[in-house]
């Protein structure tokens, strides 16, 4: 029986043997499907994978944002943005219409007039589109955040405000800044870096959720729809990055200033608040010249002949000055009078040959140059402070009367403002006012021998105030306003 026994036993171990090699070879051919089989499951999500690389990219960026991550469902959170957008928004509607209101009640003055009426009604048509499109906008988002369930998709909706508002606007403050000029100061300069800050804050809002898993996930399935949305927000960031380089446009043609020479310098404010403008450039040596027919020496030739009464710089300073002219009958003896204080004095005397077309100033001037004065103008100016932004230099205001042997009345002829303008011939000539300025700084009211003559002494003032970065043709009064309610008296 032992042997017996000791004769199974190798057929039993042989049996386990067989066993064990065949489990092996089972366990090998099941790895071998098995890992086929994870081949081709590797080879078949290798395509979405690829199709989801930017999605897990972004995200893996936003999943950095932990806080953002875990309120973004969070009422705070909502109203957090929504409050937002609204406030971007709503800057944005109040500047419009502060543009607006600084546009339409400016006057004409000094350098500066009103713009062209087409922008004017331009800027008042898209401020009140862009009233509407903004509430809309705001109660559509509303809508989509806290009822998730907008009236309309919102990408369209922020399209359409874009475009139709953000971006027409931005155009037209740029057209209007282009011939214009900021009074210089840190809050302009901080005033013009928030408005660029608004909108780079828009930009990156906007970024963050167009790049949020959802959206792009929705993107990637190449829908009509998703299609559509992503030629909104095409629109849309084309949209912001326009109304950014127009705000940059705005805030270098605010703070830079552009030379005559073509160099151009950035204007350091000077005030915290109140700006101060550069007015040099504007009324060095310019003054008020009058032409009248009876200073006329030569009459035939194309040269106009004017006296100075007054610098804008005097006339600003002391802002009311009046001023007489009188001479004799035989239009040879000149009075220049001039208030002082209250009253009038001569302050020059000369005398016009009418042969030899000189003139000779007195060394001395009194009321007895002339012994009987045949005829007198009087005129009276007045200086209106500036008012920004309705008059950025203010403006001069000016009536006139005339004494004719006693006789206190007004001019028979209008005066122009334009040597162009004038009608008339010889002594029925139209007189002319007009803002020169002089070749020559001078004190005196007519030169040393003659009267001062355009364009052989005075430069138009139409050719000094070039206005704004473009060098703008001036929109301001090129005279006085002639105002009859002014009071004037003949004595």
């Amino acid at each position: 029986m032992s042997a017996t026994k000791n004769r199974r036993s190798p057929k039993v171990g042989d049996s386990s043997l067989e066993m064990t090699k065949v489990h092996k070879n089972s366990e090998k051919q099941q790895n071998m499907e098995n890992g086929k089989s994870v081949k081709d499951s590797k080879e078949g999500k290798e395509t979405s994978k690829e199709q989801h690389n930017i999605v897990d990219s972004v995200e893996e960026v936003m999943e950095d944002i932990h806080c953002c991550i875990r309120i973004k469902n969070r009422m705070c959170f909502k109203v957090c943005v929504f409050l937002v957008v609204l406030t971007l928004d709503g800057a944005d509607l109040i500047s419009d219409w502060l543009l607006f209101r600084d546009v339409f009640v400016t006057t004409e003055g000094l350098v500066y007039g009103p713009p062209e009426d087409a922008l004017t009604y331009a800027l008042l048509a898209f401020s009140i589109l862009g009233t509407f499109t903004f509430i809309f906008e705001v109660v559509n988002l509303w809508w989509e955040i806290f009822r998730e369930n907008p009236w309309i998709d919102s990408d369209f909706a922020s399209c359409i405000t874009v475009w139709i508002e953000d971006v027409p606007q931005i155009i037209i403050n740029v057209l209007i800044v282009l011939c214009r000029e900021e009074a210089i100061s840190y809050f302009q300069l901080v005033k013009a870096s928030v408005l660029i800050v608004g909108v780079v804050i828009r930009i990156i809002v906007s970024l963050v959720r167009y790049c949020s898993r959802k959206n792009l996930e929705e993107a990637n399935k190449k829908t009509p729809e998703s299609r559509r949305h992503v030629a909104y927000r095409v629109f849309i960031m084309f949209g912001l990055m326009c109304i950014l380089a127009g705000s940059v446009a705005v805030f270098m043609l605010t703070q830079f200033e552009r030379h005559p020479d073509g160099n151009i310098q950035f204007n350091l404010p000077k005030t915290a608040f109140e700006g101060k403008f550069h007015e040099e450039k504007y009324f060095d040596n310019v003054s008020i010249f009058l032409n009248h027919p009876v200073f006329e020496l030569n009459t035939g030739n194309s040269q106009v002949e004017f006296i100075r009464l007054i610098s804008i710089y005097d006339i600003r300073n002391k802002a009311d000055k009046t001023f007489k002219i009188s001479y004799d009958a035989s239009k040879t003896k000149f009075i220049i009078w001039e208030s002082n204080a209250a009253t009038l004095q001569p302050t020059e005397c000369f005398t016009m040959n009418r042969g030899t077309k000189v003139l000779n100033i007195a060394p001395s001037c009194s009321r007895s140059f002339i012994g009987s004065i045949n005829t007198e103008f009087t005129f009276n100016f007045h200086f209106i402070k500036p008012s920004i932004p309705k008059l950025i230099f203010g403006d001069i205001t000016y009536n006139v009367k005339v004494n004719e042997s006693g006789n206190c009345h007004d001019p028979a002829t209008d005066i122009v403002t334009k040597p162009s303008k004038r009608k008339g011939t010889g002594t029925s000539r139209t007189p002319v006012i007009h803002y020169y300025r002089a070749h020559v700084s001078s004190a005196s009211h007519v030169l040393v021998t003659r009267l001062y003559t355009y364009p052989a002494d005075l430069t138009d003032i139409t050719e000094v105030w070039k206005t704004g970065f473009a060098s703008c043709e001036s929109s301001g009064s090129l005279a006085p306003h002639r105002d009859t309610s002014l009071q004037t008296n003949c004595a």
